[in-house]
């Protein structure tokens, strides 16, 4: 469930970078340079979203990895734990990459920042922040969804 709203997050704030800047769908990385400087808020909420997905603490990827991992661990599957933090650790590297091109890394050309008189529906400001919302302020009360997707697992797995 977290990473289903950690990547749908991400994804429409990478939709309205590509609408409000450049007019069009991102299909590169590079295309991302400089974005946090064009629109700070939607680069704040990428970047709270990759770090998410990285496991950093306290967002809400952090408690789905440790879940994950501690039930691999609690059940003798010592190997498959390591391999899993392996992992993770090389996708953080490439999420702090794509981090580092869109608050770091400068325009090539003063000019190629193209803004357009294009905004972003309210529907889609709201989607975007409620779910960056949910992300960041999991940690408050985490038994809400934890408790429900315990019931969830049990009720499908259980005769």
């Amino acid at each position: 469930m977290q990473y289903s709203i950690t990547n749908l997050d991400a994804f429409f704030v990478v939709l309205a970078l590509g609408y409000l800047i450049q007019g069009s769908d991102v299909s590169f990385i590079s295309q991302l340079k400089g974005q946090f400087q064009a629109n700070p808020i939607l680069g704040l909420s990428l970047a709270i979203c990759l770090f998410s997905m990285a496991g950093i603490p306290p967002l809400v990827g952090f408690f789905a990895k440790y879940r994950v991992l501690y039930s691999a661990i609690e059940n003798g599957y010592y190997f498959l734990a390591i391999v899993g933090i392996l992992a993770s650790v090389v996708s953080a590297a490439y999420y702090l990459r794509v981090i580092r091109v869109i608050h770091f890394d400068r325009q090539n050309t003063p000019g190629s920042l193209k803004r357009g008189t294009q905004r972003l529906t309210s529907v889609h400001s709201y989607v975007i922040a409620v779910l960056t919302l949910f992300i960041l302020l999991f940690i408050l009360s985490p038994s809400l969804l934890l408790n429900s997707s315990n019931l969830l697992a049990l009720s499908l797995f259980t005769a």
